[in-house]
């Protein structure tokens, strides 16, 4: 059986596709529509940003069933049915006025995302992977910035042109065409079932595949994991902020094409993150990298509040807040593993994951009710800034609770 061959980087690729469908558009790129939509249909924008979030809490429960899910199911069939879900609910969000029809279609379409991303797209790597893992996992999972840096200006300039009903159903057939290549593509979960091992893999017996490394069996600290579980939902109170810039823009007398942009600058930035992260957290560890992500998070915050008469200085922030992206998805998952072993990960971070996911999920409303109970964005800017600082000391208790369990 071959272990190198094309058909391990037509699946890489492939899945990029079901990252940018599950995420990037589903998630990343909903942004552009609460504004036209609040306007349009005399709401709060808090009240039509529900929808997303019902999407984000859709996503997150189906995360944690992902598993049985596949135990059940054949993995093909598993993304088929989330694509068409998804896709199919996002057009369906088109042809509606009402607020519970928005937050039913808006819940169908997480139930969608959620059985193809993030659970399925990262087991089925991990199968075809052995050697260049990390690199094919970064690459896989940063397509999620890659498709909501490119399609948010492209949905912004459809709403101008044809108003949000038509963006939303332009939008639905763009997630069924980019997951359209894992729906048809002949592939099994098993790269063995299909003629080939993972990449870089020796043959091997099923029982050699099966070893579950036990060498960090011990009790874990639940205060650590308390404290993880509260920084994790805190990071990601902001993973949504982004999707505000449009009405961010608009808000200060710029356009919301500007804002569209400025979204797609943080989208972009994320990407470049999620490549570093793995890199610079091997050179001066987990910990220093995310006091530096934490840092240039204060620091957008900073320019957010205190030059938005600067368009490039909005720019500049709008990069940075791209670090609120790599926190959840790289340092958080170094953490975990720094902080409670190997043994322990795979029980521990699907609880810290659905924590990330809910407090992602909140965001978006959130933000949208902060604005509109405020008249600004101002106290949001203000409260990333705190949670940075807060999270900062939130590690440092962590990394000196860790040390002390490991001297006992």
């Amino acid at each position: 059986m071959k272990q190198k061959s094309w058909k391990h980087w037509l699946i890489l690729v492939i899945f990029c596709g079901v990252a940018m469908s599950g995420v990037g558009i589903t998630v990343h790129s909903s942004g552009v529509f609460i504004t036209p939509i609040a306007e349009e249909l005399s709401l709060y924008r808090g009240t039509v940003a529900m929808h997303n979030t019902l999407t984000l809490i859709a996503k997150a429960v189906m995360t944690l069933y992902s598993g049985k899910l596949l135990e059940k199911f054949k993995f093909r069939n598993l993304i088929i049915t989330g694509g068409l879900v998804a896709g199919l609910s996002n057009m369906m969000l088109g042809l509606v006025s009402h607020v519970w029809l928005f937050n039913l279609f808006g819940l169908l379409r997480g139930m969608g995302a959620g059985m193809m991303t993030w659970v399925p797209a990262t087991v089925i790597i991990n199968e075809w992977f052995e050697e260049k893992n990390g690199l094919a996992m970064s690459i896989m999972l940063s397509f999620s910035s890659i498709g909501g840096a490119i399609f948010s200006p492209i949905f912004t300039r459809v709403i101008e042109a044809g108003g949000w009903r038509l963006g939303y159903q332009l939008m639905g057939l763009t997630i069924i065409f980019l997951a359209l290549p894992a729906m048809i593509t002949p592939y099994t979960l098993d790269p063995r079932e299909s003629g080939y091992l993972p990449y870089g893999a020796t043959d091997r017996s099923e029982k050699e595949r099966n070893v579950v490394r036990r060498g960090d069996d011990d009790d874990y600290s639940m205060s650590l994991l308390i404290l993880m579980i509260l920084f994790s939902t805190l990071i990601s109170l902001f993973i949504s902020l982004p999707q505000h810039f449009p009405g961010f823009a608009m808000s200060i007398g710029l356009t919301s094409e500007f804002g569209a942009t400025m979204l797609s600058t943080t989208l972009m930035t994320s990407f470049i993150f999620k490549i570093l992260m793995g890199y610079i957290s091997d050179q001066i560890g987990s910990v220093y990298s995310t006091y530096s992500v934490l840092l240039l998070i204060l620091a957008s915050g900073f320019l957010l509040l205190f030059y938005q008469e600067s368009q490039m200085a909005l720019y500049i922030a709008a990069g940075l807040v791209g670090g609120v992206f790599a926190i959840p998805s790289v340092c958080i998952v170094l953490l975990t593993k720094r902080f409670f072993g190997h043994y322990h990960f795979t029980t521990l971070y699907p609880i810290i994951s659905f924590a990330i996911s809910m407090g992602g999920s909140i965001s978006i409303s959130a933000i949208g009710f902060i604005y509109d109970f405020t008249g600004t964005y101002t106290p949001a800017f203000v409260m990333m800034m705190v949670v940075a600082l807060f999270n900062s000391a939130i590690l440092f208790y962590c990394t000196q609770t860790k040390k002390a369990l490991t001297s006992q």
